[in-house]
């Protein structure tokens, strides 16, 4: 039972997802508790900066940096973007008032989500490739590949959908902004 593919594999992202929303929560709470609700205001600017720096990982795929492990890259593409989405969850709040904002969240959350199924997937083709051998590692690694593939056909738009109402969200403050 404890070397099943659910606790071995999913269990451990069900829990990272569901902690990132606990934890938004509670820092949520705790800033409206403590009175620093501001606080949450520079958070999604941190939090934006975090996500804006998960996109190294993107860039090293590319060779838009040429050098460089790749696991690596991948490590800090998902602990930017852990940490980046629980800003931004603070950020966001229990404040329900605006469409856009929340939108924008959910996409995110989305994503987030999303982002998990993808380590899912590709820590699942790594181990099944890594005991087998000749032409069954070939066809793990081809399986892995295509998984993979598809797994980026929802991922990417996914991304895009969320980056531009990110992006809106922050020209709307910007249009709203108090300038005087």
């Amino acid at each position: 039972m404890l070397d099943s593919l659910l606790i071995r594999r999913a269990l451990p992202l069900m829990v990272s997802y569901t902690m990132l929303v606990a934890l938004a929560l509670l820092s949520d709470y705790y800033l409206h508790v403590a009175g620093l609700v501001w606080v949450g205001r520079y958070l999604g600017i941190t939090g934006t900066f975090f996500l804006l720096f998960s996109f190294i990982y993107s860039a090293r795929k590319k060779k838009i940096v040429h050098s460089g492990p790749i696991k690596i890259f991948l490590m800090l593409h998902c602990w930017s973007g852990w940490i980046g989405t629980l800003m931004l969850l603070v950020h966001s709040g229990v404040h329900f008032n605006a469409i856009l904002p929340w939108s924008a969240t959910v996409l995110m959350l989305i994503v987030t989500g999303s982002g998990h199924v993808g380590q899912y997937i590709y820590r699942k083709a790594r181990e099944e490739m890594k005991h087998k051998g000749g032409d069954e590692k070939f066809y793990w690694d081809s399986l892995a590949v295509k998984a993979l593939g598809e797994w980026r056909k929802v991922h990417m738009p996914l991304v895009s959908l969320f980056l531009g109402l990110a992006f809106l969200h922050i020209l709307s403050i910007f249009y709203f902004w108090n300038w005087k």
